[in-house]
């Protein structure tokens, strides 16, 4: 009975709609985000004569049996077209157009620039590029998207098959991130520095990855020392257990995005924390954001009524002086 129920889940419709439109548009603007604040240095960083030269990265993907669309022509003509139209996917990507073939041009592109110069990610990379390729099977387009004005108020089929690659997509998506906290989480537990609470101190030597500012901070406080260094090790290791439970589950999103909100601010890694932050999106079930958009609206409705009998008042005052 619970097999049937739960194949039932899988096939009879998709969930979690809002948070994978709200995740797609999240991920499409990080993306456009990294191609554009590096558009004018594009030819030093990725170009075929800049910072690793054509035969070099050539090489590089021969040695780790990678592949870059970068890495097939060393013409500077090739490798403006490809860069403009991995910006081109990105952003249809980001606008909703053509689901699943736009996600899988919109990986291939991502995929290739960000192999062809390794030395400029800062990890987010990782786990943003296996959250897009689950994706590919999601419908990712239900909502905020050029894909749903053009299907308007058609009554959709029901599709048992598209259904559940869209629900297993959601599903891998979401204990990638489990398995990634807990692993991680494991792994503070047992470096020594993580437990005596001197790891934060440590990571705050690196000049590349910290703000002087707090630097100095944290790193003359023990105290917050300890708190940061054990705050992570229970965030991380508490997010797959809080996750079980319905009520629990917002605690666990909250700390996560605390965490990652103190990382992008203390180590300035602010593309990694955001890509980390909006995976979030996808904890929450369609009837959650659309009982948060009523609720905004409903006081959105109070604001203006009061604003508008607060108007007529001042009139109806002004006609009587």
């Amino acid at each position: 009975m619970a097999m049937k129920r739960l194949f039932g889940k899988l096939t009879d419709k998709k969930h979690m709609l809002i948070g994978t439109s709200i995740l797609r548009i999240s991920f499409g603007l990080l993306i456009l985000y990294m191609y554009l604040i590096h558009y004018a240095q594009r030819g030093f960083l990725w170009g075929p004569n800049g910072m690793q030269n054509h035969d070099s990265l050539r090489d590089q993907m021969t040695l780790t049996s990678n592949f870059s669309l970068y890495q097939l022509s060393d013409s500077m003509v090739y490798f403006e077209v490809i860069f403009h139209l991995g910006i081109l996917f990105a952003l249809l990507f980001t606008l909703g157009f053509m689901n699943r073939t736009v996600a899988v041009f919109n990986f291939i592109f991502l995929w290739s620039l960000q192999h062809a110069n390794v030395l400029i990610l800062d990890g987010g990379d990782n786990i943003m590029r296996i959250i897009l390729l689950y994706m590919i099977f999601a419908n990712t387009t239900s909502y905020f998207s050029i894909d749903r004005k053009r299907r308007g108020e058609r009554v959709s089929i029901p599709k048992p098959l598209s259904n559940t690659l869209h629900n297993l997509a959601v599903l891998a998506s979401i204990l990638q991130l489990c398995f990634m906290y807990l692993s991680s989480g494991l792994h503070k537990v047992m470096g020594e520095m993580w437990t005596n609470g001197t790891a934060l101190y440590y990571i705050l030597q690196v000049g590349e990855y910290t703000h002087p500012f707090f630097q100095n901070i944290i790193s003359s406080s023990e105290v917050m020392l300890m708190i940061g260094a054990y705050s992570a090790i229970f965030i991380q290791l508490s997010f797959p257990f809080l996750l079980l439970n319905r009520y629990t589950k917002y605690v666990a999103m909250f700390n996560i995005i605390g965490l990652h909100i103190g990382i992008a601010v203390v180590m300035g890694l602010f593309t990694f924390s955001a890509a980390m932050i909006t995976m979030q999106f996808l904890m929450l079930k369609d009837r959650e954001y659309k009982m948060v958009y009523a609720y905004v609206r409903k006081q959105v409705t109070k604001v203006r009524a009061k604003f508008q009998n607060a108007k007529v008042k001042n009139y109806e005052t002004k006609q009587v002086q």
